[in-house]
């Protein structure tokens, strides 16, 4: 069994400026996740995926892979199916391919070996992700999605929703090949708290952030 961890870092960001080099608790934001996808030793091989030059360098110097930015790719238009079809198509030798972000920075490394592990082991699954559980009273398009307003159900007693953290997608080589989505149709679901869910994309989310990091998970 071979695996393979694939982290795409762009150098430029729409929303936040610089946002991958923000320096955050006294490391650069893409630090994180490559330092935990490396302590989880669970990869046969992790690759950035970078326009970056700084980024680049940094890979290099912990002995990782490196793949450079597609043009394509590098455009807002694209989103994470195309990078892990695109990684697929262009190294078609793994039997597991995995996905993580450096927005999410706080992904644990238990979390990335259960869902290593629980993917990996078990044919009840074909991909997984992480998430968190909702339990509010939900609405779409005007209408409550997980609950009947005059049946109010006691709040610990409402049907759950599962949010995607966007942090760490796992998916077998057959299943992506024939869904060409880094979600299959029998995903494991890790759920991960409010604190290692944390997102960053936007101003208030660095600020957020930093008070967790250091509060939370003692990084100074």
């Amino acid at each position: 069994m071979k695996t393979a961890c694939f982290i795409p870092i762009k150098e430029n960001s729409e929303r936040v400026q610089g946002k991958n080099f923000r320096v955050l608790n006294g490391k650069k934001l893409y630090e994180y996740i490559i330092t935990h996808a490396i302590e989880s030793a669970c990869f046969d091989d992790i690759y950035i995926d970078t326009n970056s030059e700084e980024i680049k360098e940094y890979a290099l110097s912990k002995d990782l892979k490196v793949i450079e930015r597609l043009e394509s790719l590098a455009q807002n238009t694209a989103n994470g199916n195309d990078l892990l079809n695109y990684h697929i198509e262009k190294f078609p030798n793994y039997d597991y391919y995995f996905q993580l972000f450096a927005t999410a920075p706080f992904l644990q490394i238990d979390s990335i070996r259960d869902c290593f592990n629980t993917l990996t082991s078990s044919e009840k699954y074909d991909s997984c992700f992480t998430a968190l559980k909702r339990n509010g009273f939900y609405w779409f398009n005007y209408l409550p999605i997980n609950y009947r307003p005059e049946i109010l159900p006691r709040s610990q007693d409402i049907t759950s929703l599962a949010e995607e953290t966007t942090g760490l997608y796992g998916i077998s080589k057959e299943s992506l090949k024939k869904y060409r989505c880094r979600i299959g149709n029998r995903p494991y679901i890790r759920y991960v708290c409010l604190f290692e869910a944390i997102d960053i994309n936007m101003e208030e989310d660095f600020e957020i952030a930093e008070i967790i990091g250091s509060m939370y998970w003692g990084y100074n």
